[in-house]
Parts: structure tokens; sequence; C-alpha cells
């Protein structure tokens, strides 16, 4: 992934922007290293066993990522600025999300690559060095880099019949995604497969009572994402207990996936959807 500058937004405003190509000589903020971009402490997370039992599911994940960036000050003596005044106009900036929920874009250009959600755990001063310079560290608990914009699939984007084909050229990581339908007819339950016979894994609801017409399902299988729950007539019911013991979770791969949804001839889409996902940057 080329990047040519990485932002950092507080309070969806832009705190600091680094360029790595072309460091202008008046940028108050310089980016003298940044660590934690890369794919580490990788940990293979038991999901479950296929349908016979012979096989075990494991969903290759990340703990947490710490992102941090070391920023040398370069305060515009020129308009008497010292490096305590820009140092605390940091201060401020990031205060001024009340939470520390911090956000990372990186792009390439004007475009962005990629972006990451965090929480400022560390700020650390360089009092006594000969170069002023501080020290940012940022938790994310979501470790993926996603991309700004979701990939979107609507109905005319979907197949009526199986098997369901989703495309993913840009991730490099295994991730989740988020589905809409609406049930046309009674239904006992909902379940995705990866083949219509035989399968090695399936992802199964059943309700305490049928899917009716009109019921519109809510799934989302994504890290820290989580739900499932449908709305009938206005009124919302939760299934995440109703969830079969044995279930796999659903997750796009890089390329291409392939699903097998029993139930796709009792239900209309209304939407899929999934960010890219990337290992590091």
């Amino acid at each position: 992934m080329k990047v040519t500058s990485v932002s950092l937004y507080a309070n969806e405003a832009e705190a600091i922007s680094f360029d790595l190509r072309n460091v202008a000589s008046q940028s108050q903020y310089v980016v003298r290293n940044i660590q934690g971009m890369d794919a580490e402490d990788l940990v293979p997370r038991f999901d479950g066993f296929s349908k016979d039992g012979s096989k075990a599911f494991y969903d290759v994940r990340m703990k947490p990522r710490d992102i941090v960036m070391r920023i040398v000050l370069n305060p515009r003596f020129n308009l008497n600025e010292t490096h305590d005044y820009i140092r605390d106009a940091l201060y401020r900036a990031i205060s001024a999300t009340r939470s520390g929920l911090l956000q990372l874009q990186f792009k390439a250009g004007a475009s962005v690559a990629a972006q990451i959600e965090g929480h400022m755990t560390k700020f650390e001063v360089a009092y006594f060095s000969k170069t002023p310079e501080l020290q940012i560290t940022v938790r994310c608990n979501d470790p993926l880099f996603r991309g700004i914009n979701p990939i979107v699939m609507l109905p005319a984007d979907l197949p009526t019949v199986n098997p369901v084909v989703v495309a993913d050229s840009l991730s490099t990581a295994p991730h989740g995604f988020r589905l809409r339908i609406a049930f046309k007819a009674t239904t006992a339950g909902f379940s995705i497969r990866d083949t219509q016979n035989n399968p090695t894994w399936e992802f199964k609801v059943t309700p305490a009572s049928s899917f009716l017409s009109g019921d519109v399902l809510y799934l989302s299988s994504e890290y820290a994402h989580r739900y499932l729950y449908m709305v009938r007539g206005g009124t919302t019911t939760q299934l995440l207990d109703r969830i079969d013991p044995l279930s796999i979770r659903p997750l796009i791969f890089p390329g291409f996936n392939s699903f097998w949804f029993p139930e796709i001839a009792s239900f209309n889409w209304q939407e899929l959807r999934f960010d890219a996902a990337y290992w590091g940057v």
C-alpha cells in the first residue's frame, strides 16, 4: 500500500498531518518514526468445528494494535511560537474529543488508502532532549486498517439464486460483513453455508417463532460490531441467543467468496456491505 502522508483526527477535525515524502520547513510537527504499522501478534482463535466434527475452524486475528508516533516539535519562531505553545496546542486538540478517541488516516496523495481508530494511551514528552519531541501511543482494540468507503452491494448486485459470490479484490485480511434482508414468506430460520450439500460450516439462527413476511433481519459479523436482530412491525427483537451453538461466524476472505443461503427463495435482499480490511499499511 502506497502511503504519502498520515493525518491524525480528533473530534472529526484534523489535529496533525505528516507528509512522509516532502516535509515543509514550516511544518510544526515532523514525524520521525511510526511503529505498529505491520501485522504482529497474529493469534489463531478457535471458532468451532465442521458439521461432522472432523475439522476445526480458526479465525486468525491480531491482538490490539499499539501505534506509536515519535514527533519532532518544529515551532515557527518567526510567528513567535515556542515548543511549549505547539505542544499545548496538540494537547488541546486531542483533549477536545472528551474520550481520547482518535482516528488515523493513511493517504496516498489526496485519497485515503486506509484508516484506523483508537484511544490515546500515552502522551510522552522528552523535556530534556536536545531536539524537543514527543511520543503519542494510540491503542486500537480493532487492530485492522480499514477502507474509508464501504463496499455496498444492493439488490441489483445480488443474485436471487444460489450460490452468492462476493468478490473482495482490495483486502489483505479476512473480515466480517453486514447484511439486511426482508422476508417475503413465513420461514422457520435463516442460515448461511459454504455449499448446498454436505457443508463444512454453517451459520444458523432460529427465532422463537418463525420469521414472517415483512420481517427485516439485520446481521453483522464484523469484529467488535457484531449484532443479530429482526424488526417486526416497528418492534426490535434481539436474536444473538437464538444462534445455533455449532454455528461458524461467516467471513469474507480476500478474493472470491461463495456462500449458499438455503432460504434465499423466502427473502429479498436489501443490502450487503463490508469494509476492505488490511493487516498492515
